[in-house]
C-alpha cells in the first residue's frame, strides 16, 4: 500500500458519512493523531519554504509546527453600546492563577500593558476611537495571577478596558475588553457600570464588572457565590473587577449587589446595573 493510499484508508475510518466509522473510538483517535503528527512528503523538485506561525516567519528547512488557534467571542454583551473584542488562545487554562484580590504592576509592566491595550483598540469601529485612544491615560493597571487588567480613559468620557493573559506569547495573547463612551457620570457616592456581564475566552467563561466610581468611593467588593469576596481596583475615578465563571451572566439586565466603602470608612450595599 502506498503512503497516499494508507492516509486515505485512515481518513475513511473517521468519515461521518460511513456508518461503520466512529471518530470517538480509540482506534479512530489514534489514526487521527497519527495523520496530524506525520510531516507531508515533499517532491524532490519542491523547495523548503518558510513557515508562518502566529505572525512570525520561521527559518527555511526547519520542521513545520502545527499550531491551533481557538477563537471565541462573547457569550453575552458586556455593555450596552460598547464594542467588545474577541479572545484568543491563552496560556493559563481555566484561570488557574487568578486571585480575588488584585496586585499592582511595575511602571515598566504598566506602560507595556497600556501600549498593548491601545494597539488592540485602534482599529475598533473602523478606527473611530484611534485618535482618542492614542492619548488616553491609564486609570487602572492590576494583576490577578498572570492576568493583567488595564483601564484607559480619554477625551469625552472615552473608556477602554483590556483583560489579558500574560502567560501566552506576544502573538497568542488571550484578551477580552471593551471600548466606548458610557452615558452619564456618577455622583460622589455612586457607581456607573460600563461593562457588566459574562464573556467567553479559551480559558473559560469570565464575569466582569467595571465602570466609573464617584469621588467619595474608596473601595468596591463583590461577594461571589463561588469565589468569596472579589476586590475591585478603584483608581482615578474608575473601578474594575472580574472573576472566572458565568456568575454575572444576567447582571446587565438584573444587576448585582456590591459593597462600597467610602473615604470616611463607612460602607453601603448598592445595586450595580447598566
Amino acid at each position: 500500500m502506498t503512503r497516499n493510499e494508507e492516509i486515505d484508508s485512515l481518513l475513511l475510518t473517521l468519515d461521518a458519512a460511513d456508518p461503520r466509522g466512529d471518530a470517538s473510538t480509540p482506534r479512530a483517535r489514534a489514526d487521527l493523531l497519527r495523520i496530524l503528527s506525520t510531516d507531508p512528503v515533499q517532491a524532490p523538485s519542491q523547495r523548503p519554504t518558510a513557515t508562518i506561525a502566529s505572525g512570525k516567519a520561521r527559518g527555511a528547512g526547519r520542521k513545520k509546527v502545527r499550531r491551533a488557534a481557538f477563537v471565541g467571542g462573547l457569550a453575552a454583551a458586556l455593555t450596552a453600546g460598547l464594542v467588545v473584542l474577541p479572545s484568543l488562545a491563552g496560556g493559563d487554562p481555566a484561570f488557574a492563577s487568578w486571585t480575588p484580590v488584585p496586585t499592582g504592576m511595575s511602571p515598566a509592566d504598566r506602560d507595556s500593558a497600556a501600549a498593548e491595550c491601545r494597539a488592540s483598540k485602534k482599529d475598533v469601529g473602523d478606527g473611530m476611537y484611534a485618535d482618542d485612544i492614542s492619548s488616553a491615560e491609564v486609570a487602572i493597571a492590576e494583576r490577578r495571577g498572570v492576568w493583567t487588567t488595564v483601564v484607559l480613559t480619554g477625551k469625552g468620557g472615552l473608556t477602554a478596558m483590556c483583560i489579558t493573559d500574560d502567560a501566552a506569547g506576544p502573538f497568542n495573547r488571550g484578551m477580552i475588553g471593551s471600548v466606548g463612551r458610557p452615558a452619564g457620570k456618577p455622583g460622589p457616592h455612586e457607581l456607573t457600570a460600563s461593562a457588566l456581564g459574562t464573556g467567553t475566552m479559551s480559558a473559560g467563561d469570565i464575569s466582569i464588572a467595571a465602570g466609573a466610581a464617584g469621588s467619595d468611593i474608596a473601595g468596591v467588593t463583590y461577594r461571589s457565590r463561588t469565589h468569596q469576596d472579589v476586590t475591585a481596583t478603584v483608581s482615578r475615578g474608575q473601578f474594575a473587577l472580574w472573576l472566572p465563571g458565568d456568575e454575572l451572566r444576567n447582571a446587565s439586565s438584573e444587576g448585582i449587589e456590591v459593597e462600597v466603602t467610602y473615604n470616611d470608612g463607612s460602607t453601603r450595599t448598592i445595586r450595580l446595573t447598566i
